[in-house]
């Protein structure tokens, strides 16, 4: 199916093909191929040999049985695993990325060969919006598409137009719950339109082989956020999955996904830092009240804020106006967060192996090994109410707990790193440390270049310090 055709559809038929890799399939009438395989709890067996099994819990017809104790049964719990050949017209490699939320965009991300070579590897993904972000979308896009291509700005391109041929909107209100105009406005529930767009294929966050590689990452994504903003396009969703590292040894880092951009007024970055709305005394005086929630206006059912809320600056957490400024915080957050998300790098020949995949998940497999959680301490910026997230945010970032926090952050990064080197762990700490200073000195107004340079510097400083990591990849 070419692009073309698929914008006749009203919701176009995605998948075709019925051929997989694993061992049993069989050609459904969704046009899914399907397999049907023991999931990773049922009768299992791991590398180390512990063996699992999905034993029923026994209810009360299994405990009593005509007077007796009866046995209880293991019951078989089956995998279905629906693995895409084809997704809009190109042979589909896998998934690399798919949105955890329930309720949400259902964001897909594919990996597929060009049509052109038959070898290069892009991605496409897929994503249900609300009917007033796609056309916020569009605009972004087209913004873009105006300015040319810039070496730190993964550029997509639309696949699929949402706009039926007469000018409306094939909607999931309109055009799958069949609902008329009066009727969608008082249906109180997203109104979404299937948007598919196409862009080059770099490297996740989670497979980076050195400390260095990432901050190379985040320099690169820094360097493209603020050419966004140059020609008027703030982000506003800075998280670890929306940073991609280089296919070249030594390259920065590049942003991604516009989902949640907007269009806005050029070199908006060169503005004066706004004046804080709440003054430090009140925040500080505010992690000692009871959390309240904050108010929302008569839209109950659609987010307030925009962003990943770990990531969140604390400004956007309270429901201020979005600024540049708040994408910068974000890019502390992402910078703190990551180096407490894994146990260092993945192994050589399991990153030349995901290379080789075009970084596709594993179906059943599970999260990568060197994933791990986050302390309690920082766990607290995930959960509980965006108003109670602020005040922790605010209370660890202000120059008096500046001790507390490095004191919580410096074991945890000598438990996860100090296996690749034993000078791992003091150099990140001196990194995080420099830049939660640096926020906190100018109350969370950080500029582009101000945070740049701060990185740039350690690169330099502990630019030797990389030897104690192997280069996985033949570039």
């Amino acid at each position: 199916m070419n692009s073309d055709s698929a914008s006749q559809s009203v919701v176009p038929p995605i998948f075709s093909g019925s051929t997989s890799e694993l061992e049993t399939s069989c050609s459904t009438s969704s046009g899914f191929p399907n397999t049907d395989l023991l999931s990773a709890t049922s009768r299992t067996t791991s590398s180390k040999g512990r063996s699992t099994s999905t034993g029923s819990k026994r209810g009360p017809d299994d405990v009593m049985k005509h007077g007796r104790k009866s046995k209880s049964r293991k019951r078989t719990v089956t995998l279905r695993a629906f693995i895409p050949v084809r997704v809009h017209g190109r042979e589909c490699m896998g998934i690399l990325f798919t949105s955890g939320s329930i309720r949400g965009r259902g964001t897909t991300v594919y990996v597929v060969v060009a049509a052109d070579d038959g070898k290069t590897y892009l991605a496409l993904k897929t994503s249900w919006q609300d009917v007033t972000r796609a056309e916020e979308q569009t605009a972004v896009l087209k913004r873009l598409s105006n300015h040319g291509p810039h070496p730190n700005v993964i550029i997509p391109s639309r696949l699929f137009d949402p706009m039926a041929k007469d000018g409306r909107v094939d909607s999931t209100l309109g055009s799958i719950r069949a609902l008329l105009d009066d009727e969608m406005q008082q249906f109180q529930v997203e109104n979404r339109v299937l948007t598919v767009t196409m862009s080059d294929l770099r490297r996740p966050v989670a497979y980076f082989w050195s400390p260095h590689d990432f901050v190379r990452g985040v320099v690169g994504a820094l360097l493209g956020h603020q050419y966004l903003c140059e020609i008027g396009i703030l982000h506003r969703d800075i998280s670890e999955n929306n940073i991609v590292l280089s296919l070249c040894r030594g390259g920065l880092g590049a942003l991604i996904d516009f989902d949640m951009a907007i269009v806005g007024r050029p070199n908006m970055h060169k503005d004066p830092p706004p004046p804080p709305s709440i003054p430090k005394k009140e925040i500080l005086a505010s992690l000692l009240q009871p959390s309240s929630p904050l108010l929302v206006n008569d839209k109950p059912y659609k987010a307030q804020r925009t962003g990943t809320t770990p990531y969140m600056s604390i400004g956007v957490l309270r429901g201020e106006p979005h600024t540049h400024y708040d994408d910068i915080e974000s890019f502390l957050y992402v910078l703190v967060l990551f180096f407490l998300s894994y146990k260092g790098p993945l192994e050589k020949e399991a990153l030349r192996k995901a290379r080789a995949q075009g970084f596709i998940q594993q179906v059943g497999a599970g999260r990568l090994p060197h994933v791990t959680s986050w302390p309690d301490m920082f766990e607290r910026w995930a959960s509980g109410s965006h108003a109670e997230i602020s005040r922790r945010k605010a209370g660890d970032l202000n120059t008096v707990s500046h001790t507390n926090f490095i004191r919580e952050f410096y074991p945890n990064i000598c438990s996860r790193w100090e296996s690749g080197s034993q000078s791992t762990a003091p150099a990140l700490a001196d990194l995080i440390l420099d830049c939660w200073m640096t926020f906190s000195r100018h109350d969370l107004k950080v500029a582009h270049s101000q945070f740049i340079e701060l990185l740039q510097e350690w690169l330099t400083q502990y630019a030797g310090d990389e030897s104690n990591y192997v280069y996985p990849f033949d570039d």
